[in-house]
């Protein structure tokens, strides 16, 4: 059976169903329609379509469907039975196309009392059938959601080695995968930074980032780029750059400016963000499975990487994109550069704060390899994240199916979507996954880190000089200066 192309609209009394059909000959005869309290039904050989609401409908005599051979579509008519209610998401037609036993969380607003109950996780599934794993316990993020607690998680090696495993070190979404990146390294994966990816543990992956991360930053390229935007600015984008404003600033700024009355808190931009018709298929397209998550942070932490690579790509090029934007966010992303879910050792006790860390990480990355190295464009870009999570969870998903689309068909690229980026964009969409209140939250921490970070806190370790091969501590602010030295000697 074929799931059709269809779009669903509402206004207070019906919900609207357009269905759309093509390469066949209509005949009413073998159309069948179920509405069913939340229900709907539609079969037509050789398509079938199950949509299943947020709300109830009933069947009665103002039903109606109609078939329009011009547009090769059905338009269904289906009343709702509480007139006015309001059915959110269903330009997310994937959402509608959930499960019945396919598991949510309770909304946050409903209650504070949280239970533990067992659930199923699906593996991967069709039509046809599912494969399942059976867990006693799934974590309820909106427990969370109120105080979401962004301190680093002490764990001992020991405990670590258990977790991960000591043949087969996991990775990728919730740490599903493994030994799935050696094959793509031997056919030229340049954004892979790992000497063994499939070998390495957690712990490892963070030492070798950082030392690569430490090895790729160049002081005289990011020196050079300093001093061009500051004394000759006409040679430089950088001015250009930082003036260009992103689109979800201006969907999000344009929302504050419409009455209080008018917002909805939870969901803040539910008529804003909108989906194409491209980005709708590319939703039906993603794994149909659910998730048993112990712990979402780790998630959200890869939420936010992922937003600020794609926010750093295309600020640098205005809105726009080059081949190379597939490479960039790969490479400025730790989850899939590096494996790195972790970001830091897990013995490592001089850090507390997970938010200023994964903050100070990705500045570090901005400042080494994109072309364009600037400390300004790095802050600007934490701005650009802001509002993304303001604009809520539509956005962040927006964003993210923007991401992927640089690596999804592209010959190496592509196993980073397989073991990482369509569980994360499916993770979104779903009602168990992304909480609205999270991203909330999460938004105004961020930003009230990103704007403690100076550049005194970006240090890197270098061999700074010919006559010796001791490492040195330098940061961002004794390059400026040693570059204002050098031009002022040159001048």
């Amino acid at each position: 059976m074929l799931t059709p192309r269809f779009t669903v609209d509402q206004d207070d009394e019906f919900v609207y169903i357009t269905i759309k059909l093509s390469t066949i000959r209509f005949s009413a005869h073998n159309v069948e329609m179920v509405v069913n309290d939340k229900l709907f039904i539609f079969a037509l050989p050789p398509y079938y379509l199950r949509l299943r609401f947020p709300g109830s409908l009933e069947e009665d005599e103002r039903a109606t469907s109609k078939f329009v051979s011009k547009e090769e579509c059905i338009k269904v008519r289906v009343a709702k039975k509480t007139k006015g209610e309001n059915f959110p998401d269903l330009d997310l037609t994937a959402k509608l196309l959930a499960r019945l036993n396919e598991p949510t969380n309770q909304s946050i607003s409903e209650s504070h009392n949280y239970k533990s109950t067992t659930l199923i996780e699906e593996i991967e599934s069709n039509e046809n059938g599912a494969n399942h794993v059976i867990n006693n316990h799934m974590s309820d993020i909106a427990r969370e959601a109120e105080n979401f607690n962004w301190e680093v998680e002490q764990k001992s090696a020991e405990e670590m080695d258990v977790n991960m495993g000591t043949e087969h070190p996991k990775y990728g979404f919730n740490n599903q995968y493994s030994d799935m990146l050696e094959a793509t390294v031997s056919n030229g994966n340049d954004i892979n930074e790992l000497a063994e990816p499939d070998g390495l543990k957690s712990d490892d992956r963070v030492v070798q980032r950082l030392i690569k991360e430490n090895l790729k930053f160049d002081p005289e390229y990011y020196a050079n780029e300093y001093l061009t935007a500051k004394y000759t600015p006409e040679e430089s984008r950088i001015r250009e750059i930082l003036k260009w404003e992103s689109p979800y600033k201006s969907i999000f700024l344009k929302l504050q400016r419409e009455p209080k009355q008018k917002r909805d808190l939870d969901h803040v931009t539910s008529v804003a963000i909108t989906f194409s018709q491209k980005e709708q298929d590319l939703m039906r397209d993603l794994p149909k499975k659910s998730y048993l998550i112990d712990d979402p942070r780790p998630i959200y932490y890869t939420i936010i990487c992922l937003l600020y690579a794609y926010c750093y790509e295309i600020r640098s090029n205005e809105g726009d994109s080059t081949v190379e934007s597939g490479w960039t966010i790969g490479k400025l992303t730790p989850q899939i550069s590096c494996l790195d879910s972790q970001l830091i050792q897990s013995n490592n006790m001089t850090e507390k704060n997970m938010l200023r860390i994964l903050v100070i990480t990705m500045d570090r990355r901005a400042l080494s390899y994109p072309l364009i190295r600037s400390y300004e464009v790095a802050k600007k870009c934490w701005e650009d994240v802001y509002f993304i999570l303001r604009c809520g969870k539509r956005s962040v998903l927006k964003a993210s199916l923007a991401a992927r689309e640089y690596f999804r068909f592209h010959d190496i690229y592509y196993i980073y979507c397989k073991i990482l980026l369509d569980d994360l964009c499916n993770w979104i969409l779903r009602d168990d996954g992304c909480n609205e209140r999270v991203l909330r939250n999460l938004a105004h921490a961020l930003r009230k880190e990103a704007e403690t970070i100076v550049k005194k806190d970006l240090m890197f370790e270098k061999i700074m000089t010919e006559e010796s091969e001791d490492m040195e501590f330098i940061n961002i602010d004794d390059v400026e200066d040693l570059a204002e030295h050098a031009y002022k000697d040159s001048k």
